[in-house]
Formats: structure tokens, sequence, C-alpha cells
């Protein structure tokens, strides 16, 4: 079902359009969700929001371009965009759609805080959608910029908004958890500051009157328990988990039973109340038929026939209340249980993994234990002068041997033979087959390539060291490579051991951190040796370049040292806080404060 509301029709005719194709597509949407579509919203004289789509779960913001052509982007998060070379238009002196989304963001999140029960939105899950009005081309450089900004993962660019529902369903997250009655009492808080439909109001009391100690109640029980686990309490429970290693499969797996268990449990708890609510209903259809033959016995005017009449009436009403109760605990069921399935099927691919993980761990420790044993004998060894004279030569001879080798030791070079992707020497010889979909070049002695829409590493011997068998993978980046399963994100490590904690978001590691997202908030890693202390969050973390890290706080952009990670009581000065930022490169990074932009140096002094 689709409610709408439209303060004031758009100034531009254009927008207009746009907002009633969006109406339109959500309108038709098959079995669609409830849904509010709130457009023209002014949250305050600084706030103007194009279009917001709340569901049960998604809070979407809608950013309305009428125009089409080639879109240019040469900075997504600080620098102007363009449409065949004419800016795209924003709002509130944001320098990009993007900016106006994240300025949106935070002035809806701040809105809603108060109008919304506390823990049933996560407002780190906003999402955003830039629509455009006609065709675009988006521009060769558009990808990799947004693949550079990890918030830019919240924000979707979409030229169709026929399709976009269907990017609505995929963007919806248990973090946000709306209920039926959340949606309604949403609608009526916005409601006062406008005339509200006739079809529009809270849900009546007609559903609680089925069973005022039992249906509404129970049900609602049974979900909230049953969606703990579904929604950010079991996910942050199964990253958890990862991270403690004294855990064994074999606990894991009984983790999976217990949650299959619990599901068993609460359907047949369901199941069984059901059966009640059913029972009653053939109690209160055996009524009917015994008050109609009353009814039909009884003279027309007899005072009996108005008490029977209004008995009929009152059962009818009643009767039909248990059938909805019937109806939505069956419709809420139905999709609980679907969830859960995709959490169970979620968590046997995580046990799949840990169970087929490579052995490279075991050579590491090997190497831990006798490493130091041969250090200290080759130390004992070069006290003897005479052998050390020999180890002198030897070392010499070795250096001129690798002098010769390195004249012929040059990195493989892709080629493509039907289709398919391996790699050749220098003269062209063929090294490693053609049998890849696609190859990256070799960074170190590794390459990524992919198989069967899935990526792993190859040697320069063409061994697969780490098979085909991620959905995304990056090189090596300070001894760790990024990697993607489904839709969440680790790391492995160079014995080819995945990390134990799986995120929603991720960047490459940099000077010694990483910077990852999880239903609590960005905050940086170090490696796989997580503590149980909880992490400095914030608001978006981003790459350490030249020992400081640009993040956001409280609303604001500002840069961290290090030390921050370990006391954050010493606080972000010198630096202050800024509307926009971005990361340090040549020891300057480009700032807008109180509407102007200038260059700070790492010491957070302004660059004339």
């Amino acid at each position: 079902m689709l409610h709408v509301y439209l303060p004031a029709p758009f100034s531009d005719s254009a927008q207009q359009l746009q907002f009633e194709a969006v109406r339109a597509a959500l309108a038709a949407e098959p079995n669609g969700p409830t849904s509010l579509l709130l457009g023209n919203l002014s949250l305050h004289a600084h706030a103007q929001l194009d279009a917001v789509v709340v569901r049960p779960h998604s809070i979407t913001i809608l950013v309305l371009e009428p125009r089409g052509g080639q879109l240019r982007i040469t900075d997504f998060a600080n620098g102007a965009w363009s449409l065949d070379n004419e800016p795209v238009r924003t709002k509130e002196q944001a320098v990009n759609p993007f900016q106006q989304f994240l300025n949106h963001k935070s002035h809806l999140t701040n809105y809603l805080q108060p109008l919304l029960e506390t823990g049933a939105v996560n407002f780190n899950f906003i999402t955003g959608m830039l629509l455009f009005g006609e065709t675009v081309e988006f521009g060769p450089e558009v990808e990799p910029q947004m693949a550079a900004v990890p918030a830019a993962s919240s924000f979707h660019l979409l030229a169709n908004p026929a399709r976009f529902t269907r990017l609505l369903a995929q963007v919806a997250t248990p973090e946000i958890d709306l209920t039926e009655a959340d949606l309604w009492q949403l609608l009526t808080d916005i409601a006062p500051a406008f005339e509200v439909p006739a079809d529009i109001g809270l849900p009546t009391q007609h559903v609680a009157a089925a069973d005022p100690e039992s249906s509404g109640d129970f049900i609602r029980q049974k979900v909230s328990q049953l969606w703990r686990w579904l929604g950010a309490a079991d996910l942050e429970e199964v990253d958890r988990s990862y991270s403690e290693d004294e855990r064994s499969f074999a606990a894991r797996s009984q983790e999976k039973a217990e949650l299959e268990q619990l599901r068993a449990s609460l359907q047949a708890e369901l199941d069984e109340k059901l059966r009640a609510m059913e029972a009653r209903e053939a109690e209160r259809e055996r009524s009917i038929n015994q008050l109609r033959e009353q009814l039909a016995q009884a003279p027309p005017v007899a005072p009996e026939a108005v008490v029977l009449q209004q008995q009929l009436s009152a059962e009818q009403q009643e009767k039909t209340a248990i059938e909805q109760a019937i109806q939505a605990s069956k419709a809420e069921s139905a999709v609980r249980n679907q969830a859960l399935d995709s959490k169970i099927q979620r968590l046997e691919s995580l046990l799949r993994r840990i169970q087929n993980a490579p052995a490279g761990s075991r050579y590491k420790s090997l190497s831990n234990k006798y490493l130091p044993l041969a250090t200290k004998q080759l130390r004992a060894w070069w006290q003897v002068p005479r052998l050390r004279l020999a180890a002198g030569g030897l070392g010499l001879l070795v250096v001129v041997i690798w002098a010769i080798a390195a004249r012929h030791d040059k990195p493989l070079k892709r080629f493509e033979q039907d289709g398919k992707w391996g790699f050749a020497a220098a003269d062209g010889t063929p090294v490693i087959p053609a049998r890849y979909a696609s190859v990256s070049d070799f960074k170190g002695a590794l390459a990524v390539v992919e198989k069967d829409h899935a990526f792993g590493f190859v040697d320069q011997k063409g061994n697969e060291v780490i098979p085909p068998r991620y959905d995304a993978l990056n090189p090596y980046a300070e001894g760790y490579a990024r990697a993607r399963i489904g839709n969440l994100y680790t790391f492995i490590d160079e014995d080819g051991k995945e990390f134990n904690s799986y995120y929603y978001n991720a960047l490459d590691f940099s000077e010694g951190h990483a910077a990852v997202l999880d239903r609590r908030g960005w905050f940086y890693i170090s490696g796989n040796d997580e503590t149980t202390a909880e992490p400095i969050l914030f608001q978006e973390a981003y790459s350490f370049h030249e020992g400081l890290a640009r993040v956001k706080l409280a609303g604001a952009y500002t840069f961290i040292t290090e030390d921050y990670l370990d006391d954050p009581s010493e606080g972000t000065a010198p630096f202050g806080r800024y509307a926009h930022a971005s990361d340090f490169a040549d020891h300057r990074a480009r700032v807008t404060q109180k509407g102007r932009t200038f260059f700070i140096d790492t010491h957070g002094k302004r660059i004339d």
C-alpha cells in the first residue's frame, strides 16, 4: 500500500513529472510493502528534500535531476559534477548531489530520531538515490571515483525511475525494522501540518478486538523474539563468534543447529496460536448461524429482533477481525521465516568456508618454531673465521647469479586468446594458459584472476595459491587482501587465512590500519588480532595517508592520528571541524569551513 504526502507542488515542472513517475513506479509494484512517499519535504529553512521513501526495512532519500546526458565526475566527494558540461544542480550550497545527500541524511536523522521508537532504526543505514529524468551515459571515471569513497556505497545513481523499486528492495536491511504501526505513527506525526486524506489513519481497534490478550500482543512478542535473531543482534553475534579463536567448527555448527531449533520452536508456537484463532473463528461462525436462525423466526418489529440484529452485527465484526488477524500473522510469519532461512544459508556458507580453509597457517607455526633455532646456529657459525670468509665468497657468488637472472626476470604480461586471458613472458611465450575470464597485472608475486564469476590469486608459475572462490578480490596491501563474500567483506592474510570477522564495507590496509563498517559504525582494525574492547566509532572513516586519516564525527569532518585510536580524549586538535574535506596528498588537504574552501597542511594550518 502506498501513501503519498506532497505538501506543495514542485516549482520545477520537470521535477514534478519525475515525482509522478516515482509515484507510479511504487504504485505499480506487485506485492510491494507498505510505503510512505514524502515529496518536496521541508525539514527546516536550510533543508528541502526532493523526496523520501520510507519502508519497513529501508529509508531512502531521492535526489531528482530532470536532465540527462554524459555524467562526468572528477572528484566524487568534493568536486562539482557535470551533465554535458553543465553543472549538476544542487541545494543548500552543496558542491554535488553526493554532498547534498550527506547533508540531507544528517538533517533527516535529526528529524526522525524523536519520531521513531528507540532501536527501531540504525540511521547509519539511510540510503540515497540520484534519479535522472533522461538517458544518462556515465563517464569512464565515474565508477572508479565512487569506489574510492566508502560512504558512496549508500548512494546510488539510477537513470530509469521505473527500475528503482528493484533497487529499493536490494537496500532493505534488518538494521531498519519499522512495523506497520510505526509507519502509521510517523505519517500521523507529520500529518498535523497538512490535511490528512480520509483513508489515512492509525490502525483501528478491530484487530485487537479479536483477542485483546493474545493475537496482536502474542504475535508481536514472538516476531520480536524471532527478529532479534534475524536482525542486528544475530549479525553481531555471528561476527563476534568468528573473532574468537577458541571456538571450534563443531561449536559453530551447534550454533546453526540452535538457530534452526529456535525457528522450529517459534513456528510451532505461532501455528498453535493460529489453530486456536481458527477454532474461535469456527465458533463465531456457528454463533452467527444460530443468530440468523433466531432472527428469521422473530417478528420483524419485535424488540428481540433489534437485539438479535445487534448481536449478529457484533459477531460478524469480531469474525472479520479474527480473519484479518489470521491473515496478517500468516503473512508476517512467512516473511520472517524467509529471512531466517536466508540467515541460516549465510551461516552455512561461512561454515563451509571455515571447513575448507587453506592449511597455510600450519606452515607459519612451523616457521615460528624453527626460525629462531636456525638464526642462532647461523650466528655461531659466523664466529669461525674460515667459515666467515667462505660465506663472504658465497655471498658474492649469489649476488652475481642474481644479477644475471635479473636481466631475464621481467614481469609476465597479460594476453587474450579466444575470449580468455592468461600470462606470457616478455618475448610472448605463454607461461600461464589463457583460461580465465579476466586477470589483473601482477603486483608482487601474485595476480588476481577470475574464473566462473569467482576471484582468486595465481603466482607466476600458474599455481592457484588461492583458488577462485570470492565474489570480489583486491591485491594484497600491507600483507592483507580485501575480499568480498556475497554482501560482506573480510581480509585474507599472506598464508591464505581469512579473518574471523565480516563487515558491511571495508577499505584496504594503509599505514597499518584498515577502515571497516559493521552495524555499530565505522572503525579501524590493525589485523586479525581483534580485542574484546569496544572500538572507537565514526560516522565515516577513510584510509590513513601521511599519518592522518579523514573521519566524520558528529556531522563534521576532521582528521585524526594513530594515537587518537588509543586515547580519543586528546581530541582532534590542531584540526578543526569541516563541512567537507579530502584526504591528505602531497602534505595538504582541501577543506570547506564556514562556506569557504581552502587547503590546510598536516599541522592544520591554512595554506594560502
